[in-house]
């Protein structure tokens, strides 16, 4: 008896094994991916920044606040990205802006600028970027 319990015992894991498939990111995987996405929208984010200020203007410090996927019924869905980034004059000369804008793909091909916000940054609010790229 003790041995039939003892095998028991013993076997017992084999029937409730589960395997587990650890998935790990890593911190180069997230800032290669949110390079892959900042590349893509290189054009629109120059396209968005020039109707914005009504010139083309350099920017830096480019970082993906947010990607949200959305989905209108189970056949399709889309995604809003939020870059954040800053513009400058010249040679990184002032008035420095920090802008934010929202990129949807809803309905369309390319992204499109869907939100735009800008502010002056006062010159102690200039910081190194968080994410070099």
């Amino acid at each position: 008896m003790k041995k039939s319990l003892l095998i028991l015992v013993a076997c017992l894991p084999l029937f409730f094994y589960t395997p587990v498939k650890a998935e790990t990111v890593t911190k180069n995987d997230v800032e290669l991916r949110d390079d892959v996405i900042l590349n893509l929208l290189f054009p629109s984010i120059d396209k968005a920044i020039e109707k914005h200020f009504g010139k083309p203007k350099q920017y830096y410090c480019e970082q993906i606040l947010q990607i949200k996927k959305k989905v209108e019924h189970k056949t399709y869905r889309y995604f809003n990205v939020t870059v954040q980034l800053t513009t400058f004059e010249g040679a990184h000369d002032f008035p420095y802006d920090l802008v934010t804008l929202t990129f949807s793909n809803k309905n369309s091909m390319e992204w499109r600028a869907i939100d735009v916000k800008s502010r002056t940054l006062k010159p102690n609010e200039i910081t190194k970027c968080k994410h070099p790229m």
